[in-house]
Formats: structure tokens, sequence, C-alpha cells
């Protein structure tokens, strides 16, 4: 066996979320991921007291109804595991819309986490290579000001957009998009997507059933945009 010091020994997994999994909720997933650690029998380290539990930290916590392909999450070992065996035991307990495809011993912590990427595809009555071009005229605008949730405040979230691209891809607008992950800036892309609604016209029908939008988020990066690890 490898001697490795495990004072405090955190594996990390980097797992997909897909399908009608995007609908749960994070509590849900912690809830999930607590049963699924359980029966896949891994050394995990527990906390003292009344109530044991495993130590399990995730990064950047998705919004229902988001699909991701980069989701994170550490969970502390009592001892050390081959990270290849840890993670096929994960997967045996989960379903195909959930499934782990990265586990290592990481260098790096959460806090390092600073840029996610996304792809928002809206399917839009009005589509149109004008309407591509209306989005990425107010994307790089100096104020992309939108309404803060729950309150009357209007905030600028031009600062926590690293990037955002529009364009028409047959009767849809994809807009790729790099936001702030950054835990004390963190930026929802469903912020975007309310913004160009209220500025530019998008998803503008009154009839709801006509015009849908999805968000995937595709990938983690460090503060100079190399991958996150």
């Amino acid at each position: 066996m490898v001697q490795v010091n495990t004072t405090k020994l955190f594996l990390r997994f980097k797992f997909v979320k897909r399908g009608s999994l995007q609908y749960i909720s994070h509590l849900d997933l912690v809830r999930t991921m607590h049963k699924v650690i359980v029966r896949a029998k891994l050394p995990l380290w527990y906390t003292e007291g009344f109530n044991p539990k495993p130590k399990m930290i995730f990064a950047a916590p998705l919004s229902i109804g988001t699909e991701s392909e980069c989701e994170y999450m550490d969970l502390r070992m009592s001892e050390y595991i081959e990270p290849a065996e840890a993670m096929a035991r994960i997967n045996a307990n989960m379903t195909d819309e959930m499934q782990v495809i990265e586990a290592y011993y990481p260098d790096s912590k959460f806090t390092d986490l600073k840029w996610m990427s996304y792809r928002i595809t809206v399917g839009d009555v009005n589509t149109s290579d004008d309407l591509a071009d209306r989005c990425n005229e107010l994307l790089l605008e100096e104020q992309v000001e939108v309404q803060k949730k729950n309150s009357d405040q209007m905030i600028n979230i031009r600062p926590l957009i690293s990037s955002a691209v529009a364009k028409r891809v047959e009767n849809e607008i994809v807009i790729d998009a790099v936001l702030s992950a950054d835990p004390s800036a963190f930026l929802n892309p469903e912020y975007v997507v309310k913004y160009l609604r209220d500025k530019g016209g998008l998803l503008s029908s009154p009839d709801l059933t006509s015009e849908y939008y999805e968000v995937k988020r595709l990938n983690a990066y460090f503060a100079d945009m190399t991958e996150f690890r």
C-alpha cells in the first residue's frame, strides 16, 4: 500500500450530471451522493460526535434545470485508495445520467476555481442572424445590468463575464459564455438569459410553449484560464 499523509487526504471526483437529473436540487444531489459513497464502501473519514458524517465538499452548485459536463466533489479519505478503484466503485452505484469521469488527489482547492464555461441554446421564434448580432452587441456593452433576484437592485454583471459569443445555428441561437465561478462573485448563467430577454428581445413571444432555452456547463478554469484540476 502506498504510504501517504492522511491528515487531510481528499480525493476529487469530476462527474457529469445530465438528462432528467438536471432537475434535482443541490440538496437532493448531496443526499444522493451520501448514499452512493456509503454503498461504494470507500475508506471515508467521518466527523466525530453523536451523528458522524463523511466530509463532502462540492464546487459551484448548479441551478435546477442545468446540465453539466464538469461537476466536482471532494471526499476526505481515512486512508489511501487508488483513484481508479474509487471511481469504479462509485460508478457501479450510479445511473448513466450521472457518472464520474475522473478521480485524482488534487493539488488545488475549490477557491482556486475562477471561471466556468457554458453553452446556452435558445429556441426563439424570431431566430435570425440579426438577433444573434443584437445579442453580441449587448454582451459587449460596458454596463450589462440586470435586476438582482428577490431585490429591486440593479447589478452590472459585465466584470463577471470573461467572454460571451452568440451565433445562429439553424433555428436556434447558441451562446458560448465563460462566466465567473469565484465563490465571492459567482455568476449564474440565468442572468445572461434574463439580460438578453429584457434588453434584446430574446424569448419575447407571449406563447411560452413556442420558445425554450437550455443551459449546459462545459468546463472549469483557473484564473489564468488553464483547465481546473
